[in-house]
C-alpha cells in the first residue's frame, strides 16, 4: 500500500517501501524523525517536506562517491560526535596551500549552505591549512560539509552554490556538479550530527 499518496518528488524520483526492504530512508510517523543507513539525519519532517530529505539522501550518496575518487583531506573538530545548539564547530583542510577552495554543507533538510569563499574570503588559500568555524543552529540533525579544491579558481561551481545558497536545493548541486569539476579537482566530504 501506498502511504504517501500525495507525496510528489521534486528531484528524485524513489519508491516507497516497508522498512524490512532495507530502504535508504526511513521516517517514523510518531516522531517525524528521518534515518539513513542507521542514524537520525532529521527531525520534524512533516509529509511536506520529505521530498526535500529524499532529494538530500540521493545527494549525498553522489557526493560521497566523487569523493571517494580523488579526496580532499579534511576533518570536524573538536569531533564528529554530537554538537548542539550555538556550539562552534572548526572544519579543518589540509594541503590546501596555493589551491583555490569551495565549501558547502547541505544541511538535514536539504538546505545549501555556501561557506566559502563568501564575501572577502580569497578564493585561493596560500597557506597549508584553512580551518572555517562553523556555529551550530537549526535544523538540527545530519550535516554534511564538501569540499572541492584545485588549481584553479571554480566560478562556475561557485555560482552555482551561490544561486542554491539558502535553498533546500541538494539535486540542483548534485546535477551540475561534475561538469564545473576541474581535472585535478579534490573533493572531501565529512559529516557530523548537530541537535538543539
Amino acid at each position: 500500500p501506498d502511504h504517501f499518496p500525495r507525496l510528489r518528488p521534486r528531484g528524485t524520483m524513489f519508491q516507497a517501501v516497508r522498512p524490512t526492504d532495507n530502504p535508504d530512508l526511513i521516517r517514523d510517523p510518531a516522531s517525524q524523525a528521518c534515518s539513513a543507513w542507521g542514524d537520525v539525519i532529521a527531525y520534524g519532517v512533516g509529509l511536506a517536506d520529505l521530498s526535500s530529505v529524499i532529494d538530500r539522501t540521493a545527494a549525498i550518496r553522489a557526493l560521497k562517491s566523487m569523493s571517494t575518487q580523488s579526496p580532499q583531506a579534511m576533518r570536524v573538530s573538536p569531533d564528529d560526535r554530537l554538537h548542539r545548539d550555538r556550539q562552534t564547530v572548526d572544519i579543518d583542510l589540509s594541503e590546501v596551500g596555493g589551491r583555490a577552495v569551495v565549501l558547502f554543507n547541505v544541511s538535514s533538510d536539504g538546505t545549501v549552505q555556501m561557506l566559502y569563499p563568501k564575501g572577502l574570503d580569497a578564493p585561493s588559500v596560500q597557506t597549508g591549512n584553512l580551518r572555517i568555524p562553523l556555529r551550530v543552529r537549526e535544523p538540527f540533525g545530519a550535516e554534511q560539509v564538501v569540499a572541492v579544491t584545485s588549481q584553479q579558481r571554480m566560478i562556475d561551481l561557485e555560482r552555482i552554490l551561490q544561486q542554491s545558497n539558502g535553498r533546500r536545493a541538494p539535486g540542483l548541486v548534485t546535477r551540475n556538479f561534475a561538469q564545473y569539476l576541474p581535472p585535478d579537482a579534490r573533493i572531501g566530504s565529512i559529516s557530523f550530527f548537530t541537535v538543539p
